[in-house]
């Protein structure tokens, strides 16, 4: 998935811990252009990894690897970065995927995900408001036709639909890295034409966003019910 906005957050976040020797994987890269324009701008070797690509990513300078984020077929200690942007939503058991990230990572590397949170009625899928709050039965029913209409498949939304809550996330992360930190705040500085919409509304909520990010409290608030939280976990663990 394609964003300026998380482009910019990965730039600036990855800019002073990689160098030209350094290797970034990118899981669910799908297209490939994200880690292709960071490998590009901070001079990496880019890793893109999928179940499926999208025929544009035949055009990005990185390494193609098809295959299931939950089992990576790279060796431990054998990536300096990773970028997962939009995944955990996606796969069955997103604490699996976290689990490989901390394996194949260097002592000190640094994870960057972004996700959905489903504490959010809407995230993003075409499916109506508060359909991540549905249970599993009733969605099915009404996912079809719009699965249907973004030519997805009846059975997306059992295969590929599974919403995750912020806190989760964060638990689960904290069981592989030593230290995760919530980024969200880092969105609001992004640099985008001011008429675009994204920008406006991020604009629009700079200012009470920082003022609830300025205490402990505001922030667990922030970021229990924030869309899109940004976590940048350091430090893998050993595994037991």
């Amino acid at each position: 998935m394609t964003s300026p906005v998380f482009k910019q957050l990965y730039e600036s976040t990855l800019a002073d811990s990689l160098d030209e020797d350094a290797v970034l994987l990118d899981i669910g890269a799908k297209d490939g252009k994200i880690a292709s324009a960071l490998a590009e701008s901070i001079g990496c070797r880019a890793i893109v990894l999928d179940i499926e690509f999208d025929d544009e990513a035949a055009g990005c300078n990185c390494d193609a690897v098809q295959a299931d984020g939950e089992s990576m077929p790279l060796p431990d200690n054998s990536v300096d970065a990773i970028i997962s942007n939009m995944v955990f939503e996606h796969v069955p058991d997103e604490e699996r995927l976290i689990a490989e990230t901390a394996r194949v990572l260097t002592d000190d590397g640094i994870f960057i995900s972004i996700c959905p949170n489903r504490a959010w009625p809407g995230d993003g899928h075409g499916y109506p408001v508060g359909m991540p709050w549905l249970p599993e039965g009733i969605g099915n029913r009404i996912a079809k036709p719009y699965d249907r209409q973004y030519g997805r498949g009846e059975e997306w939304y059992q295969v590929a639909y599974h919403p995750v809550w912020s806190v989760t996330v964060r638990r689960e992360l904290s069981a592989y890295f030593d230290s995760v930190e919530f980024r969200s705040a880092a969105l609001l500085e992004a640099d985008l034409d001011r008429s675009d919409t994204k920008q406006r509304l991020l604009d629009t909520f700079a200012e009470p966003l920082e003022m609830a990010l300025a205490s402990d409290i505001g922030e667990r608030l922030v970021e229990a019910v924030f869309p899109t939280p940004v976590y940048v976990s350091t430090r893998p663990k050993s595994p037991p």
